[in-house]
C-alpha cells in the first residue's frame, strides 16, 4: 500500500480515484466554469445528481476494492430486482442506466 500523504488522506482506499475526483470537482465548481456548470446543471438537485454520476463512474474504475464491488452489485440487484418499491418509473430507469454504465466502465478498465 502507498505510504504517501495523499494515500493517508484517503485511508489507502481508491487513492487515485478519490484524488482525481477532488481535483476535477474543484475545477468544475470554480468560477471559470460557472457558465458550463449552469448549462449542464440547471439547479442544485441536478448538480448533486451529476456529482453522484461522476463519483460512481470514477469509483467504478477501482477494480481492486472488494467493498466497492459489493456496493455496486447491491445497486445492480436493487435496480433489476422484481421487488417494487416507492420510486417513479423515471427514477427506476435512471437507476438502471446508472448501474449499467458503472458496470460497463468497470469492465472496460
Amino acid at each position: 500500500k502507498e505510504k504517501t500523504r495523499v494515500a493517508a488522506i484517503y485511508d489507502n482506499r481508491s487513492v487515485a480515484e478519490q484524488n482525481s475526483l477532488v481535483l476535477a470537482w474543484d475545477l468544475f465548481t470554480s468560477d471559470q466554469y460557472a457558465d458550463f456548470r449552469n448549462c449542464l446543471c440547471g439547479n442544485e438537485q441536478d448538480l448533486q445528481r451529476f456529482r453522484q454520476l461522476v463519483v460512481n463512474g470514477v469509483m467504478a474504475t477501482d477494480i481492486v476494492d472488494k467493498d466497492l464491488k459489493q456496493l455496486r452489485n447491491g445497486r445492480w440487484d436493487k435496480a433489476f430486482s422484481d421487488n417494487t418499491f416507492d420510486e417513479s418509473t423515471k427514477d427506476a430507469t435512471d437507476r438502471k442506466a446508472t448501474i449499467v454504465i458503472e458496470h460497463l466502465i468497470q469492465a472496460s478498465d
